[in-house]
Formats: structure tokens, sequence, C-alpha cells
């Protein structure tokens, strides 16, 4: 029988729909729950945003298997670590400063907290399709001599920050198409949309101008198409799904008429994925006549769909994203310094697209050190569970350079001398929360110093 009994992940959401964006700061904890004393090599959270592709064909009775990887971030901060047993930290990997505790752990619960500040960059949201994903993971390990690694996931979803992208000017086409056989003479069709850029959930308005000098009615059609495409080895698998179709009222033979339309788009649609090199999800919205023994001429008019709730209204140059993240954070508007995250074009610096992604001011990364600690109820008021499923989700604007491999610089951890074992927790008066302190001037701790840790104290009753 194990004696861990419990590992497990709780973060802070940071606003009603539980999504985190760009330069948002996770809040959460570590919950440890042995029943007897164990002695742990290293303990550590991650937080990742990583893109895989994999799927088989069959070709001459011979099968194919391709995949690929795509990693945005990795982060890690240590709870536990013996010094005479570090590895050496995979590349890319960036060490965030935090408290070190003993690796003698005792019996009862045990609560290790932590921060992440999500990095700047030019990421795609979370998704899940056919043969891919995009994820972004919140990851905890325990590694012990002579015994398997024991390893809690809990994935939070990240929707982009978009800003300075004009996705709202309309769109048009015309096409004209003369009939033959069993349909005679001409027919044009010339169509406009309100814009390019649409919210999950949003009306897309068409108005359609139909000159039908052929010999038949003819029915005006709408539909929106899904393209899923993933690219692995040289090679490509797609995949085409009809969102929806519409069939309008028939357009008589010898008329002219202006058609307006208004179609909502489903709340749950996959955002639009743009700038990620494994894969895409593009859409194409589709006006055209259905000519019956004939092809239909058609008008395609590609769309990008972005998250609900985060667009700006025609005619603005700047959209408002106030929705995204915490906006009740000190210095909302403001990017804190931070050094550079993301895949960036060759022969550029690491760092954020510029205008692309603001960011909120972080809040602080550590409590204040005069107060006590809190209290087990104080700490999980309300669990949250696992971030709720995340139907996939396109990125946004089509904004998508060619990346080199991350380069990431990899500090190492300052060795600590150990302390006692994070507090545990028994029935007692319920604390009041720590009050932050004022921000600091940089979130991101520099790895050439000491990182100020957490402060920590017992129970009276505990030894």
């Amino acid at each position: 029988m194990s004696s861990i009994k419990q590992l497990s992940i709780i973060y802070d959401s940071v606003n009603n729909s539980n999504t985190f964006t760009n330069g948002d700061v996770i809040n959460g904890q570590v919950v440890l729950e042995v029943s007897k004393e164990v002695t742990i090599e290293s303990l550590y959270i991650k937080c990742k945003g990583e893109a895989k592709v994999s799927w088989s064909e069959r070709r001459n009775d011979r099968h194919y298997h391709y995949s690929a990887h795509e990693r945005y971030f990795k982060l890690k901060q240590y709870f536990i670590q013996d010094p005479s047993k570090k590895k050496n930290e995979d590349p890319g990997v960036i060490l965030m400063g935090g408290e070190i505790y003993s690796n003698v752990v005792k019996p009862g619960n045990h609560v290790y907290p932590f921060q992440f500040q999500l990095p700047h960059g030019n990421f795609p949201p979370s998704f899940k399709g056919c043969h891919g994903s995009i994820k972004y993971l919140l990851e905890v390990t325990v590694d012990r001599s002579w015994k398997m690694d024991l390893t809690e996931k809990k994935e939070i979803v990240f929707l982009p920050r978009l800003s300075g992208i004009n996705l709202m000017s309309p769109q048009s086409g015309a096409i004209d198409k003369k009939l033959k056989l069993f349909t005679s003479g001409s027919t044009s069709v010339k169509a406009t949309i309100d814009k390019m850029g649409y919210m999950q959930g949003e009306v897309i308005r068409v108005t359609s101008d139909i000159d039908n000098s052929s010999s038949r009615d003819l029915k005006l059609k709408y539909s929106l198409v899904q393209t899923q495409s993933f690219f692995a080895e040289g090679h490509t698998n797609r995949s085409h799904s009809t969102i929806f179709k519409i069939v309008g009222d028939p357009i008589p033979s010898g008329s002219k008429q202006t058609v307006s339309t208004n179609l909502t788009l489903p709340a749950n649609l996959n955002l639009s994925i743009t700038n990620c090199n494994i894969m895409k999800v593009e859409y194409i919205f589709k006006v055209y006549l259905d000519v019956p023994y004939a092809s239909d001429p058609e008008i395609k008019l590609p769309i990008i769909i972005l998250p609900a709730g985060h667009i700006f209204s025609p005619g603005q140059n700047q959209p408002d994203f106030q929705p995204y993240g915490n906006p009740g954070a000190p210095e909302w508007d403001q990017t804190p310094p931070q050094p550079g995250f993301g895949p960036s074009p060759p022969g550029t610096n690491f760092g954020p697209a510029p205008g692309i992604y603001p960011s909120p001011y972080p809040s602080p990364m550590f409590p204040n050190p005069g107060a006590p600690p809190p209290s087990y109820t104080d700490l999980y008021p309300n669990p949250n569970a696992a971030a709720p499923e995340f139907n996939s989700g396109p990125s946004a604007p089509p904004f998508n350079p060619q990346y080199t491999p991350m380069a990431y610089p990899n500090p190492s951890v300052p060795q600590q001398n150990p302390v006692p074992s994070a507090p545990q927790f028994g029935p007692g008066p319920a604390i009041p929360g720590y009050v932050p302190a004022e921000a600091p001037p940089r979130f991101w701790p520099d790895p050439n110093t000491q990182p100020e840790s957490y402060l920590t104290k017992s129970p009276e009753k505990h030894e």
C-alpha cells in the first residue's frame, strides 16, 4: 500500500469562465497527504503549453504512423529538491523561485503554494481535434528512490489575447455562370458579409444580389465548412465538416433580387487556429445557388472565429478585451518587464510581437511576511474541479510566422538549506487570508540572486 494517500492540484480562477490568457497569474496549491513518514527526492510542479498531432495511414497493406510536437513554454517550480541528486533540466525549462522544504515529509496533509505567470507570446488557444490537440497543463510530480514517479495533471483553458488586428472590414465576392443542357440562360451572384472576424454565437449578416436569367427557379443556399489540417514528418492529414447548411427561398426565373439574411454561429464553435506550425483550423463561408443537373455557382469567403465576448464592434481599430483574464489586477493595461517567451521568427529576438499582446501587471509573487499562515478552510473554501471540457479552439487572425526551435534560458535553482516540511493543517479557527503586498518592480526572479521565499510557520502543535 502506498504511503502517499493524496496528490492534487488546486488553482484560483481569474474570471467566471475559468479561462486564462497571456500575462495572467495562476495562483494555486499542491496538496500532499501521506499516511506515514516518507523521504522524497523531489517534488515539483510544471506549467506548460504544447501541441501534439498523431495519426496512422494504411497504404499497400502497410501501416504508417506520423506524429509531431510543438512546445510553447514550460515553467517549473520545486518544493522539495535533494541537492545531492539534482538532474539536468530539459532545454527551454524556466525555473521559478520558491520555498524549498525538507525532503522528509511527516504523516498528515501538507500544502505547497505555487504561482506562475503565463508568458506573453503568439500562442494558439486550447484545442482538441480529430488528430491532435493543444493543451495548457499544470502537472505535479513526486519523485522517490526505487519507486515510480507519481504524477497528477490538471488542464487549464487558454484563450489568446488579440489586439491591434483589424478583422472588421466587410468581405464580398461575385460569380457569373452560363448554364447549358437541362437549364439554359445565365445567372450571377454577388454576396457581401459584414466582416471577417466573428465571435462564437455571433450573427453573420449576409447581403446577396442575384440575377437569375436562367430557365429555372433557383434556390439560394448558405453553408459554413470547417477544415482541420495536421502536419507531421512531411505529411498532411485534412478533415472537412459542414457546420451548418441553410436553404433560402427560391429565386424565380427571369428575376433580380437582393436578399438579406442573418445567420447565427454556434456558441460552441471551435476557434480558428492559424498560428500553430503543426495544425490549423480554418473556416469557409459559402453563398451559392442550387442549380439542378449542373455545378453550383458559389462564392467562398474565409472567416475567423474568435472567443465569445472578446471582439470589438465595426469602426473600431483596436479591440477591447476586458472580459479576458483578471481586469481587477493593478496596472491592467501595462506590460511588466520580463524575459521574452515563445517562438520567434528566424533572426529575431525572443518576445511577444509588438502591439499584439497587452497584459495585466501580475499580482505579488509572495504573501505578506507578517501575516500568519492561513487555515486549511481558508485555503480551500471551494476547491475547483478539473477545468471544464473545452471543445477545441482555433487561434485567431492570420498571423503565422515560421518559428525556430525554442531556446529558453535555463538557470538552476539556488541551493537552499532545508527547512521543515509544509505545515500540517488541522481543525482550528479560520484565519483571514493574507493581504498582497505592493507589486514588485519585476515579476520574474533574477536567476543570479537568491529568491525571496514564502514565510512559513508551522502550528505550535507540529513538531
